[in-house]
């Protein structure tokens, strides 16, 4: 009885462990995979270090097999690209703290952390943009959209030139942490003649316009502001979570998709796809 009920501790441990990083990083899967991973090696190791080699197969199903279940279940449900991550590395880090039980080598420590590391820093975030930027790359005819300045004075965008548009809402938390970014290569194209920005400000109900404008004001980035006048009209372009990112280049949609500043973001990245526009 003992064995058994110590068996489906050892079974819901890796479980338990990813709950909590889930709960202490709010659902932040870049950081909750980096410590995910490395907490289960460890566990993985402490278990197969005190345990007799005949027991190690069912020692390591019996670690992977609930959290795995889980997450491939989870699969059909939520993002999969969040899901393989877990599928793929999980067994891994268990494998991984079974080598190191066997063979104690500090190279396979220093091995398994900068894997981890790699795997929540580059390589689970940048899968994550790839498939939530899937027909993000457009070459169509963009029909425009209604757009006024601070004073109420209709505005036209220069079909001539590459267009970088940022839509955003006064509810959209992450819009306003993506501004910094916003500027820093608003300020790094400034001198390109060939490229404007402008972020877009998307009215809720509750907005009152002179506030809105007021608060752009006292942000006080240098990147200009105009205002949709409409909702619905934003929506028409299939625009529904923000930020939200829209390039145009003589005319025509070329981007559609997330607004990608990250450093680690090798994939769908804003500057990245502002200079393939140049070049091509």
């Amino acid at each position: 009885m003992k064995k058994v009920l110590l068996y489906l501790l050892i079974a819901i441990s890796p479980i338990i462990i990813y709950s909590i990083f889930g709960v202490i990083f709010v659902g932040n899967h870049s950081w909750m995979i980096s410590l995910t991973l490395p907490s289960i090696f460890v566990l993985s190791f402490l278990l197969f270090n005190k345990t007799g080699k005949k027991e190690h197969l069912k020692l390591g199903l019996t670690i992977i097999l609930p959290i795995f279940l889980i997450f491939f279940i989870t699969s059909f449900f939520a993002s999969f690209s969040r899901t393989l991550m877990y599928l793929i590395f999980v067994p891994i880090s268990v494998y991984l703290g079974w080598l190191f039980s066997n063979r104690k080598s500090i190279l396979i420590i220093i091995f398994s952390f900068f894997l981890f590391a790699f795997v929540g820093i580059i390589l689970f975030p940048n899968l994550f943009v790839l498939q939530n930027n899937i027909g993000a790359h457009k070459n169509e005819a963009f029909d425009g959209i209604s757009l006024i300045n601070k004073n109420k004075e209709s505005i036209e965008l220069d079909k001539s030139k590459i267009i970088v548009l940022d839509f955003w809402t006064t509810s959209c938390g992450i819009c306003f942490k993506k501004f910094p970014d916003l500027e820093k290569y608003y300020l790094e194209f400034k001198d390109n003649p060939n490229v404007e920005f402008y972020s877009i400000n998307v009215p809720l109900k509750r907005d009152e316009f002179s506030k809105v404008v007021k608060l752009v004001d006292e942000l006080n980035y240098k990147f200009p502001t105009f205002y949709a006048t409409s909702i619905k009209e934003v929506e028409n372009l299939g625009i529904y979570a923000y930020p939200h990112l829209l390039i145009l280049k003589n005319g025509k949609l070329r981007y559609d998709g997330r607004l990608e500043t990250d450093k680690y973001i090798f994939v769908n990245h804003l500057k990245s796809e502002i200079n393939k526009l140049i070049n091509e």
